[in-house]
């Protein structure tokens, strides 16, 4: 379990090194494949729990970056997209955020190793996205750090070992799913006209 943890850190961290907006989308694909196996592994098998994990293996792990993807198929990217800036400052920022975010999961379950780990994968993974919020104006990246914030909050919500009723369920994937299609719909539109890209701009790798 402690290796899926790293993985999920390793997933919402690594982006912020690589300058490709591919990587980034990615990269939400692979948190939610890693939230199904972190619901797979603490969760007792039920009808519930079956249908979360399709929403996380499928939507999520599947159908957001196949979304994004769609989207921003026919959209030329600036070369210098990034999901952080490049400061040092920032870097400071953001790896005192993910420390602070493992102090607080190990103060909050001192009697409980594994789950002060996923509470503080989750805290780093909220408080990098709105890190990431903050200082980017694409988007793209917005799209990217608000789809990781929720990703963290469902984190948290894993940490219950009992999945969510049914009803409860099925309004909150209706209002992601809202969510992703509103996103893939307004997502070209913003880029092009709030950045001034055009066709003939470099598209970045």
């Amino acid at each position: 379990m402690t290796n899926i943890y790293i993985a999920f850190v390793a997933a919402f961290l690594l982006p912020l090194l690589f300058h490709s907006w591919r990587v980034a989308v990615i990269s939400l694909g692979i948190q939610g494949i890693l939230m199904g196996l972190i619901l797979l592994y603490t969760h007792e098998r039920s009808a519930s729990m079956a249908l979360e994990a399709i929403n996380l293996f499928v939507v999520r792990g599947v159908i957001v970056p196949w979304v994004l993807f769609r989207a921003m198929k026919n959209v030329p990217m600036p070369p210098d997209f990034t999901l952080i800036r490049k400061s040092v400052l920032q870097w400071l920022i953001a790896f005192a955020l993910v420390g602070l975010a493992f102090t607080f999961g190990w103060k909050m379950s001192l009697k409980n190793p594994l789950e002060a780990i996923q509470l503080g994968t989750a805290t780093a993974a909220i408080l990098l996205s709105m890190h990431v919020l903050a200082n980017q104006s694409h988007p793209l990246a917005q799209v990217v750090g608000l789809l990781t914030f929720e990703g963290g909050i469902t984190l948290i919500e894993l940490l219950s070992p009992h999945a969510m009723p049914l009803y409860a369920f099925v309004g909150v994937s209706l209002v992601y799913v809202v969510l992703i299609l509103t996103c893939a719909h307004y997502l070209p539109l913003l880029a092009i006209s709030a950045h001034g890209v055009n066709a003939e701009d470099e598209v970045f790798l």
